[in-house]
């Protein structure tokens, strides 16, 4: 009776859609390490870009096909998505800070070790302050755009929340764009400098992150379209936006050590 019991439970999960077999996590740890070791070989990120959007699109893919079969939540109700979600910033708050830690580790090699090798910034970089001031600008507000999406949706009205999320994701590739272009005109390469690692490392760690939302956001708002994403599904939006407020925050701190050097 209890391997009866068992099997009625392994079923009784299936139907819930929590048990399955995926590839979709396994390529995405693989694509995420590609990704990050493309911070320092460049080379790296070739497949692991490609391997990122795909993996985030078999993942979804598959997490709609099983969305019938999973109980509904109510828009104020915290569900598994949003208590993941925390989890998961949790550990990204774990991998940022020990990028800040080697940067200040970098930094303390350079300016106060006994062999200090030489200036911190080093000699010629000069970071356009008002271009990174304006592009922290677009960042935050893509974050506001994002929170007033996420109300709209849970209050049922999902064509406002759609349109809002496009403004968003604007913003968002917008910011991209700019930090590709501060890259090609900064003047130094992260080989160049123990300074030209750091920064490279941490705002590219960054770049990556705001790219993984951006392509979630893109998927979401392709459901919104498809009629996948409504209000009793707002558990997993909540989910999404709560990573890209880790995005702006993590992105004020980054502002204020590596620009502004506050610390």
């Amino acid at each position: 009776m209890s391997e009866i019991g068992n099997i009625d439970s392994k079923i009784s999960g299936k139907q819930q859609g929590e048990v399955h077999s995926s590839l979709a996590p396994i390529i995405l740890s693989l694509s995420v390490t590609l990704c990050l070791g493309g911070l320092l070989i460049w080379p790296l990120a070739v497949p692991g870009v490609p391997l990122l959007v795909l993996s985030i699109f078999l993942w979804v893919r598959e997490e709609v096909e099983l969305w019938p079969n999973r109980p509904k939540t109510s828009p104020e109700e915290w569900g598994d998505a949003s208590w993941a979600m925390v989890w998961i910033i949790v550990t990204e708050c774990i991998v940022f800070a020990s990028f800040f830690a080697y940067w200040f580790w970098a930094r303390w090699h350079t300016l106060i070790w006994e062999n200090r090798v030489g200036s911190w910034p080093a000699e010629g970089v000069e970071h356009d302050i008002g271009l990174v001031s304006l592009n922290t600008v677009l960042l935050l507000s893509s974050g506001v755009l994002i929170h007033y999406s996420a109300a709209h949706h849970g209050e049922g009205r999902l064509d406002k929340a759609s349109k809002t999320l496009y403004a968003a994701i604007a913003l968002g590739l917008t910011f991209l764009t700019i930090q590709m272009y501060e890259y090609s005109n900064s003047g130094f390469l992260w080989g160049d400098h123990p300074y030209g690692t750091a920064f490279f490392s941490l705002t590219g760690l960054h770049g990556l992150h705001v790219l993984i939302g951006l392509l979630v956001f893109i998927v979401v708002a392709a459901l919104m379209r498809n009629g996948h994403m409504p209000a009793d599904r707002h558990d997993g939006y909540r989910a999404v936006t709560m990573y890209w407020h880790f995005v702006d925050a993590v992105w004020i701190v980054l502002f204020l050590v590596v620009y502004l050097e506050v610390i």
